[in-house]
């Protein structure tokens, strides 16, 4: 393995201990980059930008690429990260601020959100 793989490796693994373990602010993440369509790109590009503690709908992130009918898509993408709390999926809700769905099944999701301080989404 390449040193910058190395590099990057570690970087993740130490931005999970933080995470994990309750630690604020978290470390800083290299550009995290991974194959997908330009349009999966945006959307994890969009899912990055969002803070621990906080929350965005799919409808918002369509309308924030001006693509205000896309939510689906957007949630197509969504579901198709393949870097899943690194690239944070789970702090993405449905309408009306409902769970939606997690690539990882909706117990983890809503231990997620808990964990960040959001056990009160349902």
């Amino acid at each position: 393995m390449g040193d910058q793989a190395s590099d990057f490796l570690r970087q993740g693994a130490a931005w999970l201990c933080a995470y994990f373990g309750g630690r604020s602010p978290l470390p800083r993440l290299p550009s995290l980059v991974p194959s997908g369509t330009e349009f999966q790109k945006a959307v994890w590009r969009r899912l990055v930008a969002i803070p621990p503690g906080m929350t965005i709908t799919y409808g918002e992130i369509a309308r924030g690429l001006h693509m205000p009918g896309a939510s689906q898509a957007v949630g197509q993408a969504v579901g198709a990260n393949p870097l899943p709390i690194l690239i944070p999926c789970h702090r993405v809700l449905a309408a009306g601020g409902k769970l939606g769905g997690y690539s990882s099944g909706l117990r983890r999701k809503r231990w997620l959100l808990a964990h960040e301080g959001l056990a009160w989404i349902s």
